[in-house]
């Protein structure tokens, strides 16, 4: 299968001249584990469009302290510092494991959103998609206690448990490293505690 191909098919993309020639320039990487793609103030160049691997978006506090704010892990995940394409990143997009994406150049992303409809309505698509995971987030952080945090991650992210180190998915469930280490030990021990 063509990169176009795959790509089309990964974003449901209508089959069209137009979205053909606009897929034209697409381009695969390869990108190593630790990888910072997108620094906070830089306007991103490139959709980024994640094909395999995960990818976590995160931002310093006042302190200086590394906050995970998100975690892209599903082929076909756009990876974006901000909900707007020509606005500064507003966080920092690093490679949690070796990852492979596909690169379209933005100037082409955005000359096409003008003149694609289908285009416009796929990005809208994302963009609601990317808020209410945000807005679920903010409200589980807020209204959850540290157990159902941990469940909700285990239910909405299967397998990052394996992939992402204990700092960062603290991180982002709002909880030190030794509460999520406590409460990933006290699941493992509830089935044996059921059968014992």
């Amino acid at each position: 299968m063509t990169d176009t191909a795959f790509l089309q098919q990964l974003l449901n993309l209508p089959e069209h001249g137009e979205i053909q020639r606009f897929l034209q320039n697409v381009q695969r990487a390869h990108i190593k584990k630790g990888t910072v793609l997108v620094e906070p103030g830089q306007v991103q160049a490139q959709l980024i469009i994640l094909v395999s691997g995960v990818f976590r978006g995160f931002l310093l506090d006042a302190e200086g302290r590394d906050i995970t704010d998100c975690f892209a892990f599903r082929a076909g995940e756009v990876l974006m510092g901000c909900n707007d394409l020509t606005e500064p990143s507003q966080i920092h997009l690093e490679a949690v494991t070796d990852s492979d994406v596909m690169l379209l150049p933005m100037e082409d992303v955005l000359a096409a959103l003008e003149e694609i409809p289908e285009l416009m309505e796929i990005y809208n698509f994302f963009l609601r998609k990317a808020l209410a995971r945000h807005w679920e987030g903010k409200i589980l952080m807020h209204q959850c206690a540290a157990m159902e945090r941990y469940q909700w991650f285990l239910r909405e992210y299967p397998g990052l448990i394996n992939a992402v180190s204990n700092k960062h998915i603290a991180s982002f469930l709002g909880m030190t490293p030794v509460t999520l280490s406590r409460l990933r030990r006290k699941l493992r021990e509830e089935p044996a505690e059921k059968g014992g």
